[in-house]
């Protein structure tokens, strides 16, 4: 499976530049920097995303600002062996597919945006002879042996083996799941920026609030908005985000939490504190009448057991794992919070 976060930075390369060329890294045999379905979009001045790094990495991005200066070149397809043709000692095998986009393209990764995030588990197909539409997305059901069989040949049949002579290969097919779920960092002091600085070099879209004013904008690259309303800030969060919550006031912190169990369409509520704070939060959070169910779904004390420590690093660090963890699950149906 691949994520498609790249689907935005390609739009935003396009409509920056006109033109940049997507790298998709199809297949690894053996050891490999990367994933199947890691990928990168290089521009002229500048690269998003990364395919492991190394000798790898390097070559691919000459060879990418290369093809941005052939238009009449749409693609090329590529075998690299680590060991011999680089010398990196994985020694693996991997196949890389090099696109060059231009405007003509923003059509259809602006369409298959909105399809991802309504339909998981779509199936990219990229058409490498030059006949045709160069991509059509096809349903979910067509998943069957992409995994292990992702090229196909002009008759749209699969061929055997992940890495089939490339003279055959007509088409490449790859399942999409949509892009991590946005993290929203409620509490701009010592511990929430150093999530955020943590998380910063992660593919989790990050927002990021404070109450108080001086706070407001903050010189990093997430900025950080005012938090006016606990409640008015929850309802506008999308269904399936992450809340981390490490306010300055432990009032603040219940007005947030109580709003966000209240949703029950929150991926993770991760609160920060002892347990005993999270006895005097659930006691009061069931007072107010939350059910068992709702109250179950906080987290706290937040991290990942086994990282010790109360630094602000030890805390992003735990955080960050259990985010990692916590990622390829699917958000939950809204369900009640009150009996």
């Amino acid at each position: 499976m691949a994520r498609s976060d790249w689907i935005g930075a390609a739009r935003a390369a396009l409509q920056k530049d006109g033109t940049a060329v997507l790298v998709t890294q199809c297949v690894v045999e053996g050891s490999a920097p990367r994933e199947a379905g890691a990928r990168m979009l290089v521009r002229e001045d500048g690269f998003w995303g990364t395919i492991g790094g190394g000798n790898l990495e390097h070559l691919v991005l000459e060879q990418a600002r290369a093809l941005l200066q052939r238009p009449e070149l749409a693609s090329l397809l590529q075998d690299y062996p680590l060991g011999p043709l680089l010398s990196q000692c994985c020694g693996g095998h991997v196949r890389i597919l090099l696109e060059r986009l231009s405007g003509a393209d923003l059509d259809w990764l602006t369409e298959l945006d909105s399809q991802i995030s309504r339909s998981p588990g779509l199936v990219l197909e990229t058409r490498l002879n030059g006949d045709g539409p160069r991509k059509r997305v096809l349903p979910a059901g067509a998943a069957s042996a992409i995994e292990t069989e992702p090229f196909a040949d002009h008759d749209g049949k699969p061929l055997p083996l992940a890495r089939p002579p490339r003279d055959q290969c007509t088409f490449y097919r790859e399942c999409l799941t949509p892009p991590l779920p946005p993290v929203h960092v409620f509490g701009a002091g010592h511990v929430g920026r150093a999530v955020l600085q943590v998380l910063s070099v992660s593919d989790f879209p990050l927002h990021w609030y404070d109450a108080r004013p001086e706070y407001e904008g903050g010189t990093g690259a997430v900025p950080v908005e005012q938090l006016v309303s606990p409640d008015e800030a929850v309802a506008a969060l999308p269904g399936g985000a992450i809340c981390l919550i490490f306010t300055h006031a432990h009032e603040l912190d219940y007005q947030l939490t109580r709003a966000i169990l209240m949703r029950g369409d929150v991926l993770y509520c991760g609160l920060i504190g002892s347990r005993t704070k999270r006895a005097r939060f659930t006691r009061r959070l069931a007072a107010e009448g939350l059910n068992e169910t709702a109250i179950a779904r906080l987290t706290c004390p937040i991290g990942l057991p086994g990282i010790e420590g109360k630094s602000p690093f030890a805390i992003a660090l735990s955080v960050a794992a259990e985010l990692n963890q916590l990622a390829p699950q699917s958000a939950p149906s809204a369900a009640a919070a009150f009996e």
